[in-house]
């Protein structure tokens, strides 16, 4: 899968089932990092931030879990190792907005709602997220 600018969100060779979990893990990340606007690390090192996190990771898992469809890792630890090992880094939709770019956002969170919606599984963290990130790009 691709996001809008052509950047492939995970390897070509992994597993369906890791990439489901490195979605779910990149809408929290992604999400949550450029809406509080710190760097990656911070997500990991402040308890809200990180509840918050983890909460977002939880309900995007939830939507593939609804759908039937498994998931290789926990998101939720998928996010939080990457917040550790990235410590200083802006995730790039922040860079983007900040450079009044468009972020790409949407395709990693129209999968996700779409799949949401379908399945009946509520996800109004995903929602709010992808309909603030869509008036941000559209506001600059």
């Amino acid at each position: 899968m691709r996001d809008q600018p052509g950047f492939l969100l995970y390897r070509p060779s992994a597993s369906p089932q890791k990439k489901r979990a490195m979605l779910c893990a990149e809408a929290a990340i992604g999400g949550v990092s450029t809406l509080s606007g710190v760097p990656l690390g911070q997500l990991a090192r402040d308890p809200i931030l990180k509840r918050l996190l983890e909460a977002v990771a939880s309900e995007a898992a939830a939507i593939f879990q609804a759908a039937g469809e498994a998931l290789q890792a926990r998101p939720q630890a998928v996010a939080a190792k990457i917040c550790r090992n990235s410590p200083n880094q802006t995730h790039p939709w922040l860079r983007s907005l900040r450079r009044f770019r468009r972020t790409g956002a949407d395709a990693v969170f129209r999968p996700l709602l779409g799949t949401a919606r379908r399945t009946g599984c509520p996800a109004p963290m995903l929602a709010v997220i992808a309909a603030t990130l869509r008036r941000l790009e559209r506001s600059r």
